[in-house]
Order: structure tokens, then sequence, then C-alpha cells
């Protein structure tokens, strides 16, 4: 009878975290719907509101005149750039900051120009 309990337990905990883990690829996978939503509609130039929204140097500078700061994570991307490994970088860009895939190319684009 006590293997069965615990059995039991196993099986309901593995439901739960299979449960969590379903919750949390339905969300990515809604987001993912509107960013291609996004973009099939023909709007890049619209501002994420959650916290991971980084903004592009463009962005970042108070005059877009002036030549943004460059940080250590900049320099790298522009390294790669510059060898050709333009996804690369934004992979790296991804990695970083936990950005979505458009906002890391959108970031990386604005870096290449």
């Amino acid at each position: 009878m006590e293997m069965n309990t615990l059995v039991s337990i196993v099986l309901l905990l593995l439901i739960f975290v299979l449960l969590v883990r379903v919750t949390s690829l339905q969300r990515q996978l809604n987001e993912l719907k509107r960013d291609v939503e996004r973009l099939e509609n023909g709007s890049t130039d619209s501002v994420r509101s959650d916290f991971n929204y980084t903004l592009s140097p463009k962005e970042a500078s108070p005059s877009h005149t002036s030549q943004p700061a460059q940080t250590d994570l900049d320099q790298e991307l522009l390294t790669l750039i510059q060898q050709g490994k333009k996804i690369m970088a934004i992979k790296r860009l991804r990695e970083a900051r936990g950005l979505s895939l458009k906002e890391a190319k959108d970031y990386v684009d604005s870096l290449d120009r």
C-alpha cells in the first residue's frame, strides 16, 4: 500500500510540473503569435510594454545627433556584425538581455547602421 501512495504522489507532482510547463509554453506561443501579427501588419514601431523591453542605441541617446554610449556588449555585438556573424550577435544579445527575437534583431540592426 505504501508503494502505491508513493507512486501516486510522484505522478501528481509530475502532472503539476507538466501543467506549469504547458502554461508557460502557451504564454510564449501567444507572444510569438502577437509578434507575427505585428510583423504581418507592418506595425514594427510598436513598443512592447513588458519589463524586458530595452531601448535601441538610437532611442537610448538623448539626442539623435550624438553617438550613444557604447557598452561592452555593444562592442562585442559590433565585432560579431563586422565578422559577418549577425545571427550570432542576435543570439548573444538575446542571452544577455532576455529579449525577444524581434527586439534583439531590431537592436542589432540599429547597431549595424
